[in-house]
């Protein structure tokens, strides 16, 4: 039996090939999540809603970072702190001076942290179990696991082509289960 990193390695690397030509092949301009969001309650009643930046080929966020601001919440970004603990997440508007942090990724400068009320994460891909397999810096999963040891009460949404679905993501007793998978054709709930 393989070890489970070296299938999670395996796994990532056929799932970024998978996502790099499904990046390439869709129209993201078409994409709308509002429509899917403002069906649901917890969106509407939210006050603190975490996002990304989508770097490589990852689905873009720009529409639904608009949306967010344009829905009157606080839209926060993550940031890594040096320790490799838990992600924060910092306040961004359009104004916000953004830095790279580790890996590259956008950063916003001198904001107020916020513990999000949801929180959408990249993947790699997805299950209909809620696993997300990400990039292997198990970031996203400290910082839930962290929110859920002090008893934030909080969403989890993976946000992903419709086509990364997997028959079953590769996972430990480490990774997170996700509330809900939003793809741009629908929103996953997982029981």
């Amino acid at each position: 039996m393989m070890d489970i990193k070296l299938q999670k390695k395996k796994q990532r690397g056929l799932a970024s090939k998978n996502r790099l030509i499904l990046h390439q092949s869709n129209n993201e301009n078409n994409f709308s999540f509002d429509k899917i969001l403002n069906e649901n309650y917890w969106f509407k009643k939210s006050t603190i809603v975490a996002s990304f930046l989508s770097i490589k080929s990852e689905i873009s966020t720009i529409a639904l970072n608009k949306f967010i601001l344009e829905s009157g919440k606080i839209l926060c970004l993550p940031v890594m702190t040096n320790n490799k603990a838990a992600l924060i997440f910092k306040q961004y508007k359009e104004e916000v001076v953004l830095v790279a942090g580790n890996f590259g990724v956008m950063e916003p400068l001198n904001t107020k942290s916020y513990l999000p009320d949801i929180i959408f994460t990249p993947c790699l891909a997805y299950d209909k179990f809620g696993f997300r397999l990400g990039y292997g810096g198990g970031y996203y999963d400290k910082s839930i696991s962290y929110l859920y040891l002090i008893k934030h009460s909080f969403l989890t949404v993976g946000l992903a082509y419709e086509d990364q679905k997997v028959d079953r993501v590769v996972h430990d007793y480490l990774d997170q289960k996700l509330n809900y998978i939003l793809t741009e054709k629908q929103l996953y709930k997982i029981l």
